[in-house]
């Protein structure tokens, strides 16, 4: 098996003069990618960087990105990427958790990183991280040393997306991310002729494992955006590029698919559209169909696991709200509250394994370990039905699970019957305190552009579509939805209003 310095080296002897990485007018061939890892490594040991000491990097997708992750990786060290919206008292407990030695910044988080220097419970030393351009035209090119790098070394720790609270570190070996970007470039069909454009950040699997690293593994042209995903800006690269594979949240297919310049551009050459991170509703698949001529995959996925299952374009067409089954070399399974596997038709929460297992643990943090690792089992804590044949579609997290009365209620299903309604742009729905029932349904909901929409609207289309308990019984109009950098609705954010005045919380 490979480890991730493989993928740079393989990539260097094989495609040498082929262009890697593309990045606003700069470029890196396969081979200047190398060089400049190379140089970074020297630099990183000679400020006393060892095999096993995490270095951490605060940056957005940069030409930079892709030469700190190599480096790290053959200097021996931990990656830590940092996200790159975070404050300075969230980029401190990033740093206190990780205990890097070294944090390498750019110019511009330099301010940031400076305020959140002051709370650093150790002495890490913050430094600017060079250019490529500056490290590829320095006269001396000192060769680094070389440590041996197994597949089960550590070689990230990555951060959860922390929608219910502060992050946690999943630390997952060199192994276990090559198996992964193995599975990823097999199920989405990526072939060493595409051009694929990398717009999820990178501090995030999204953008790193699951489309950076498959794209390089084959020797493909990576073409990264910058921070900001302006519809615009994104086709005019499709069509400048000759782009013929990318990976797009549903919020940003949403953007594209309702920008007026989508009829303006060629986006003919686009072929493969991946996408993930949070359910589509039926609507926007059906815009995004008329859009693009293109395959879709769905991809499920999370953090501590890597990407796990995959609808593919025939699956699109037997299970099309389905969310995929699984890829090699994942195995799944859908368990009762008893452990009992879920039968077809019912829920269950989803549990996976693999070998080699997807994270090692959470760094410095062996009780969250422990109830997420259960006899060599990854507890994902989302819940899906069975759909029989290997699929499921995921029906929503544990945790957001709404009881009121004496039943369960899931939010994901009454999200779906709410995005049908053709005013509604997005939707999100939760639990907040009834003194009665214990918890009612809450649903927060951004009005389609122009949309005279009322709550009453809302309530009516879904008792005529859904069993009385389950609509909702309170309807918030929004300007918009609070999301991570993932593109994940943060529940938390809606539900903090209501718990507070309760003093509980589920």
């Amino acid at each position: 098996m490979r480890v991730l310095t493989d993928i740079l080296e393989e990539g260097a002897a094989k495609f040498g003069d082929r262009t890697a990485i593309v990045f606003g007018e700069q470029s890196l061939t396969y081979r200047e990618l190398l060089d400049a890892v190379l140089r970074l490594t020297a630099r990183l040991q000679k400020l006393g960087l060892q095999p096993g000491d995490k270095i951490a990097f605060l940056d957005e997708n940069s030409l930079e990105f892709p030469v700190v992750v190599f480096a790290a990786a053959m200097a021996g060290g931990v990656f830590v990427p940092v996200n790159f919206r975070f404050g300075a008292d969230e980029i401190a407990y990033v740093v206190n958790d990780a205990r890097p030695g070294l944090l390498l910044v750019s110019a511009t988080y330099r301010p940031v990183a400076d305020r959140a220097r002051s709370d650093f419970a150790d002495d890490v030393k913050v430094l600017d991280v060079p250019s490529v351009a500056a490290l590829l035209a320095a006269s001396d090119a000192p060769q680094p040393d070389r440590p041996t790098i197994e597949p089960d070394s550590p070689a990230m720790v990555m951060y959860t997306s922390g929608t219910t609270g502060f992050p946690k570190g999943a630390l997952l070996s060199h192994g276990a991310y090559i198996a992964n970007i193995n599975a990823i470039a097999a199920a989405g069909e990526l072939a060493a002729d595409d051009r694929v454009m990398v717009s999820l950040p990178m501090f995030h699997n999204g953008g790193l494992i699951a489309v950076l690293m498959p794209t390089l593994s084959l020797g493909a042209l990576a073409v990264i955006m910058p921070r900001g995903f302006e519809p615009d800006a994104v086709l005019a690269v499709v069509e400048r590029h000759s782009i013929s594979a990318t990976m797009w949240v549903p919020t940003m297919l949403s953007m594209l698919v309702n920008s007026d310049a989508i009829g303006s551009r060629d986006v003919s050459s686009l072929k493969k559209i991946w996408y993930g991170s949070s359910p589509i509703a039926p609507g926007l698949l059906e815009q995004v169909r008329a859009a693009f001529d293109a395959d879709l995959y769905q991809f499920y996925g999370m953090t501590e696991t890597g990407m796990t299952s995959v609808l593919t374009p025939d699956d699109h067409r037997l299970h099309p709200q389905g969310t995929g089954r699984q890829m090699d070399p994942a195995e799944l399974r859908l368990v009762d509250d008893n452990g009992d596997d879920a039968p077809v038709g019912e829920v269950g929460e989803l549990l996976s394994r693999q070998t080699p297992l997807g994270m090692t643990g959470y760094l410095g943090n062996d009780d969250e370990t422990g109830k997420t690792v259960v006899d060599g089992w990854i507890h994902t804590g989302d819940m899906a039905r069975n759909l029989g044949d290997g699929y499921f579609v995921i029906v929503d997290r544990k945790k957001d699970m709404i009881i009121s009365g004496a039943e369960n209620i899931y939010p994901r299903e009454i999200e779906i019957a709410l995005a049908a309604h053709p005013d509604v742009a997005e939707v999100a729905v939760f639990g907040i305190p009834d003194a009665v029932y214990g918890e009612a349904v809450c649903a927060a909901v951004v009005p389609a552009q122009g949309a005279a929409l009322q709550p009453d609207d809302l309530v009516a289309w879904s008792a005529a579509r859904l069993a009385s308990y389950k609509k909702p019984k309170r309807v918030l109009l929004l300007d918009e939805l609070p999301k991570n950098a993932a593109g994940k609705v943060l529940k938390h954010a809606l539900k903090a209003p209501f718990w507070r005045v309760e003093k509980r919380a589920i």
